[in-house]
């Protein structure tokens, strides 16, 4: 048996070499010819074969071989994931196959949800589901912030368009006929709650926009642009009942002001319910002087015009300051010896948030404490202070410590770490360490490295190098420490500007320019180890 798979690809050539064995074929064989674009094969080839048309395969078909395969082969795998990688097949065994094979290498032999998500680009289902309630209430600053959290994900706003139309589509479904609508996705009561509160003309209507938009997309500016300029465009359009008495939208869309009166009618909490059309311009003008109050509001903060504000951030500061002395006390010793200076300076006005944490250790005390990844208690002058040597005493007393980059650059090299893993580690900057806590910063354009499983794995290779268990915080931020990966491309960068300039102090280099007007090509200077 011999399978020939995207067969159409061959030459003319090769087609007639397989037409001569294809009028006469050997009894004890067999040809099977897959392709996807049968058009494209000549029809001497397809007189000589019996064609099948294959329907494409459902999700739950792909989901369970995909289970069968995994379970086969001893790997660990979240059903999510599965159902993640049976969509994107789109009905093809074949790419769910290969999409499974790259999960399974990106996941280190593991298929975990977050990880699949990641791999395959997609969004969370809860994002368009949020999108769509927006929409449902008619509030267009949640939709635009929902918009700025999907921004920071870097995603693909046409297949974020995409997704809509999709939820859209079985919204529809749900309302025409709810018992179509499956729980393969388990999203079934999101999608029955969203299709009593959407009015069924609104789900066309948005359906429609959002496909000519997804058209248009490539159009816009900024694809971000273009995806909120269709939002805006879904709450400034109504259906049209042709009897030029177009309906508002309900009233729960509109935020009611805390100034309306008590006498206008309460909405009835079903979505279809309608205000009267003879009034469309009252929320316009209550809208329009409430956002004036606002920003009226908002300058007057900025600008510190109102004497009652600085009244008012004065006494907040009176009242933290004696607060700040309830904090625990334990390391005091090691970070309040300095001399008392008086608090004038702006920095120290604005005192930072109260937290259980012990306060960062100043610089002229680092000597003192032990090296950030030494494992043996330092020894302590006999000439310290008793408080110092009280903490000395007591190895389990909480010492925050700030390790210097270097420091946790070698511990990051020395972790049983590969792949992924090892990029988040190298990632991340060290904060502080207190006692057996660590807790490290990654900035936002690596918060794709950070999982559960991966924190887990680092926190892990950290207890098995320092032989102790420690615990572990990582915080998406940006820092003023340096990650490992930061001081690697600082430390190449230095070596890269230092031949650069090796080169053009060499003695021959400068003899060939003034003799032969030579150049040196942008970005052929590398340095040599």
């Amino acid at each position: 048996v011999y399978l020939i798979d995207e067969v159409h690809m061959f030459s003319n050539s090769s087609f007639n070499a397989l037409l001569k064995t294809l009028e006469e074929p050997p009894p004890h064989v067999k040809f099977l010819l897959a392709t996807t674009d049968p058009q494209r094969l000549p029809a001497t080839i397809l007189s000589r074969c019996l064609q099948f048309n294959l329907k494409r395969l459902t999700v739950e078909l792909i989901h369970d071989h995909l289970a069968h395969i995994l379970g086969k082969e001893g790997i660990t795998f979240e059903t999510p994931a599965l159902t993640r990688i049976a969509r994107a097949a789109d009905g093809s065994m074949r790419d769910a196959l290969s999409l499974l094979d790259q999960a399974i290498a990106y996941g280190a032999g593991a298929l975990r949800d977050d990880e699949v998500r990641t791999m395959l680009g997609s969004i969370e289902q809860h994002h368009v589901i949020d999108l769509l309630n927006g929409l449902a209430d008619g509030d267009a600053s949640a939709l635009l912030a929902r918009t700025a959290q999907l921004a920071e994900q870097s995603p693909d706003f046409s297949g974020v368009l995409a997704e809509i139309i999709s939820t859209l589509h079985r919204i529809a479904l749900a309302q025409a006929a709810p018992e179509a609508i499956g729980d393969e996705l388990d999203d079934r009561e999101a999608m029955l709650a969203l299709a009593g509160r959407l009015a069924p003309e609104d789900v066309q209507l948005y359906y429609q926009i959002a496909l000519i938009g997804r058209r248009d997309l490539p159009l816009a500016p900024t694809p971000r642009g273009g995806f909120e300029m269709v939002l805006l465009r879904m709450l400034a359009f109504r259906p049209d009942s042709g009897q030029g008495d177009t309906p508002p939208r309900p009233a729960a869309t509109r935020p009611v002001p805390a100034t309306a009166p008590a006498d206008g009618a309460t909405p009835a909490p079903a979505p279809t319910t309608r205000p009267s059309p003879a009034t469309p311009a009252t929320p316009r003008a209550t809208d329009a002087s409430r956002r004036a109050s606002a920003m009226a509001d908002v300058r007057s903060q900025l600008t510190g015009k109102a004497g009652a504000a600085k009244k008012t951030e004065a006494a907040a500061r009176s009242q933290q300051t004696p607060s700040r002395s309830t904090a625990p006390k334990p390391a005091q010793p090691l970070t309040r010896q300095a001399p008392q200076t008086p608090p004038a300076t702006p920095q120290e006005c604005s005192p930072p948030p109260l937290t259980d944490e012990v306060p960062p250790m100043p610089d002229y005390m680092k000597e003192e404490i032990p090296p950030a990844y030494g494992n043996a208690p330092a020894s302590v002058p006999a000439a310290d202070t008793p408080e110092t040597l009280a903490v000395a005493e007591s190895p389990a007393a909480a010492v925050e410590t700030v390790a210097a980059p270097d420091e946790w650059e070698t511990l990051v090299t020395t972790l049983e770490l590969k792949g992924v893993n090892l990029q988040l580690a190298l990632n991340c900057a060290l904060k502080r360490r207190q006692g057996n806590h660590f807790a490290l910063s990654l900035a936002p354009g690596h918060a794709q490295l950070l999982s559960k499983p991966r924190e887990n794995l680092l926190r892990e290779a950290l207890s098995q190098q320092l032989g102790e268990d420690v615990t572990l915080s990582i915080d998406v931020e940006q820092s003023d420490n340096p990650s490992p990966a930061t001081r690697q491309k600082q430390r190449q960068a230095a070596r890269q500007r230092q031949a650069e300039a090796s080169i053009e102090q060499d003695h021959t280099v400068q003899a060939l320019r003034e003799t032969f007007a030579a150049q040196v090509n942008p970005g052929s200077v590398q340095p040599v180890d």
